[in-house]
């Protein structure tokens, strides 16, 4: 499901936002922000995220900035990969939609999203389904000085569970569902495609229940993370995009 009417979606995320804080202390918020706020600790990663580095690959440089009220998150990718992590614990019969906002300066060009060794994409909104893990992951002191004394800083992991990739693709038709190459449970849906809509902020509205029953065929788990990536390590090229304004909203 996607909603092509910047304007007014606004406004529904205006006064969704607007509801949640009038309605938190009472337990019934209708609506769950959830990214990004700019700590007093970096200028690189949002509050409340955390770094997924990948094997042997070279990290996206990450940086974050005001827009008005809204932290913006810029990834340049050039032949590298990583992403930021958001470990939740949300039942999505509550909060089923969610809204986002991002921008890209031009897709993937030599993309192609079924192949393994091929499978990069300008924008990524990963949404990971399953049994909640603690959100402190504490590490054994011994394990912490080990790491230490090579100079390497222990980063995280994603959760593992059933995964949807939401993703700003090169050219397979839109609204296409398809395996992530190689792995188990995990589907891609291909919101937007090409450089038609690049350079611009775009809306997107997705539920992730209609989502989850069309790519496996049950019912949603709670959503225990979300994970904002952008990968050019395969194909060798250089992107830049832009991500804020995820939100949670009730039906």
């Amino acid at each position: 499901m996607k909603m092509r009417t910047p304007t007014l979606l606004i406004c529904i995320i205006a006064s969704g936002f607007l509801l949640a804080s009038a309605n938190s202390s009472r337990g019934n918020a209708t609506t769950k922000f959830i990214g990004f706020k700019q700590g007093k600790k970096s200028n690189k990663v949002p509050e409340g995220w955390e770094i997924i580095p990948y094997f042997r690959t070279a990290k996206n440089k990450l940086s974050l900035s005001k827009e008005g009220k809204r932290t913006i998150l810029r990834v340049k990718s050039i032949g590298s990969a990583s992403g930021v992590l958001k470990r939740l614990e949300i039942d999505v019969k509550k909060f089923p939609v969610l809204v986002w906002r991002w921008k890209i300066n031009r897709a993937v060009g030599m993309a192609i999203e079924t192949r393994k060794d091929r499978n990069d994409a300008a924008a990524r909104i990963r949404v990971i389904f399953g049994k909640a893990a603690p959100k402190t992951l504490k590490r054994p002191p011994e394990i912490l000085k080990f790491f230490k004394s090579f100079g390497i800083r222990p980063e995280g992991k994603e959760p593992r569970g059933f995964k949807i990739d939401y993703i700003w693709g090169n050219n397979l038709p839109e609204d296409d569902v398809i395996d992530y190459p190689g792995s188990k449970n995990h589907k891609m849906v291909v919101v937007e495609k090409g450089n038609k809509r690049a350079n611009r902020w775009i809306w997107e509205k997705r539920n992730l229940i209609e989502d989850f029953q069309k790519s496996f065929r049950s019912s949603p788990p709670a959503l225990i993370g979300i994970v904002v990536l952008t990968d050019t390590d395969q194909t060798n090229e250089g992107v830049i995009a832009h991500y804020s304004s995820i939100i949670m909203m009730g039906k």
